[in-house]
C-alpha cells in the first residue's frame, strides 16, 4: 500500500484555506466543484487551486499528490478539534485522525505528475490549449481533471477556425493560415 503524510498546525492550514476561500468567494454553482491539489514533497505541502498556489513548510513522510473537493477539505479542517493535523494519503483515501474520506485522485509511483498545473482563476480554453505546449503530460492533465475541458477547448478551437474561415474566405484567407496563426499564438 502506498502512503505519504504531512503534519501541520491546524491554525496555519486553516488560515491558508480561508485565504483561498476568499479568492473563490462563497460556494456557488460555479465554484462548488473546485478541486484543491495537495502535493507532499520533502518538508513541504503545496496547495493549488485555479488562480492560487501556496507552499507550506511542515513535517512530511514520502511524496504524493492528491486532489479533493476544496470546500469539503476546508470543512473537515475547520471542524478538526486538535491543534495539529496529521494527514495520511493512502492509495485512494485521505485520513485525518480517525476520519477517512475518498480522494478524487492520488499519485505515488514516480514524479511524472508531481508538477502542479498553475491556471489563472478565470481560465479559458486558451489557457487549457497552452498546457500541452508547456510540457504537461497527458497524465498530469488527467490527474488534475482537465482532460474533458481540454477536449472541449480543442473542439471549440476547430469550430472557431471553421467559422472564421467561412467569414474570411472572400478575402482569400484559408483555414490553414488561420490555424497556423492560432497555433503560433497558443505556443507563446
Amino acid at each position: 500500500m502506498n502512503q505519504a503524510s504531512f503534519s501541520i498546525r491546524k491554525s496555519k492550514l486553516e488560515a491558508e484555506l480561508k485565504k483561498k476561500s476568499r479568492i473563490l468567494g462563497k460556494i456557488s454553482e460555479w465554484n462548488k466543484n473546485t478541486v484543491i491539489e495537495l502535493t507532499i514533497t520533502d518538508g513541504l505541502l503545496t496547495l493549488v487551486i485555479p488562480g492560487s498556489r501556496i507552499e507550506l513548510p511542515c513535517l512530511t513522510k514520502s511524496t504524493a499528490k492528491a486532489t479533493i473537493s476544496f470546500f469539503y477539505f476546508k470543512k473537515i479542517i475547520q471542524t478538526w478539534n486538535d491543534l495539529k493535523i496529521e494527514c495520511i494519503i493512502m492509495d485512494s483515501t485521505i485520513k485525518i485522525g480517525v476520519t477517512s474520506f475518498k480522494a478524487q485522485s492520488t499519485f505515488f509511483e514516480s514524479d511524472r505528475i508531481l508538477r502542479s498545473i498553475n491556471l489563472p482563476m478565470n481560465y479559458s480554453g486558451y489557457h487549457l490549449l497552452q498546457l500541452e505546449n508547456r510540457g504537461f503530460t497527458a497524465e498530469e492533465i488527467d490527474f488534475n481533471g482537465l482532460e474533458f475541458e481540454l477536449y472541449q477547448a480543442k473542439k471549440s478551437l476547430k469550430a472557431s477556425i471553421r467559422k472564421t474561415t467561412e467569414l474570411l474566405q472572400i478575402y482569400g484567407v484559408t483555414a490553414v493560415e488561420i490555424e497556423e496563426l492560432l497555433n503560433n499564438k497558443i505556443r507563446m
